[in-house]
């Protein structure tokens, strides 16, 4: 093992512990998709998805494995990105013996940590709650979108972090521009629809309702999801470009 590596595990310890210390931080994107799963999850429960047999929860449980990935990976891991850097810790950071590669890398394998945990906490209650699981031969499907959903909302997150000008405007900007178009994508109300088809091309050429799609097809038998992937290797692609253009460790 490298120091380099070494070094990022112990940072990924670090964040850690001062993210469960936080108790901002572990409400909003640890307890937030828990309680939405039970609030809405419990209004769902007897209900089918129209003419079909597929209960409302078998697609909402999924849905919000989809959003919990987008709030940890994207909202937590951006706003928090954006204080540090407003607060100088970022640029205090290059002025210290640890690498620049082995912070950035604890921080994101910490977020990656609270992904895994968040998704199995999730799945666990939607289980225990709903009866909502996975279907047998399913589980490369969830396999597949937790790493793709962590991949693209992580640098979606970072990209994010880059344009927030303040420590006060993090959270509100992470959270507003992505929760419309989760709303419109039917995350939250698996037989919302009704929208013009223009919107709905809009709403599906973003990754939310991409991930979400792919989340549920580990839940219930779809087509293969080639657009669905297609859509979050885009987009990732896209973060990329962006992060190398316009991330800094400073303000």
């Amino acid at each position: 093992m490298t120091r380099s590596v070494r070094l990022a595990a112990r940072q990924a310890l670090h964040e850690q512990r001062s993210f469960w210390r936080s108790a901002e931080y572990a409400l909003f994107t640890f307890a937030f998709p828990l309680m939405i799963l039970l609030l809405i999850g419990a209004a769902n429960v007897g209900s089918s998805l129209p003419g079909t047999h597929v209960k409302n929860t078998t697609v909402f449980v999924p849905s919000i494995l989809a959003f919990g990935v987008i709030v940890a990976a994207y909202v937590n891991l951006g706003s928090k990105v954006a204080v540090l850097r407003h607060d100088g810790v970022l640029k205090r950071i290059k002025t210290t013996p640890l690498p620049s590669a082995a912070y950035l890398g604890g921080l994101l394998a910490s977020t990656v940590a609270t992904v895994i945990l968040i998704t199995a906490c999730t799945g666990f209650i939607g289980w225990l709650a709903f009866g909502a699981g996975p279907r047998p031969g399913g589980l490369p499907a969830l396999t597949a979108g937790l790493i793709l959903g962590i991949v693209c909302f992580a640098t979606l997150g970072l990209a994010i972090s880059s344009v927030i000008t303040s420590a006060e405007s993090a959270g509100p900007i992470a959270y507003a521009s992505f929760l419309p178009i989760a709303i419109i994508s039917g995350v939250f109300d698996p037989t919302f629809s009704g929208l013009p088809q223009w919107l709905s091309r809009v709403v599906a050429a973003f990754p939310v309702k991409a991930l979400a799609e792919l989340m549920q097809g580990a839940y219930t038998a779809r087509p293969f999801p080639a657009w669905d992937l297609a859509n979050l290797a885009l987009w990732t692609a896209a973060g990329v470009g962006f992060v190398a253009w316009r991330f800094r460790w400073h303000t």
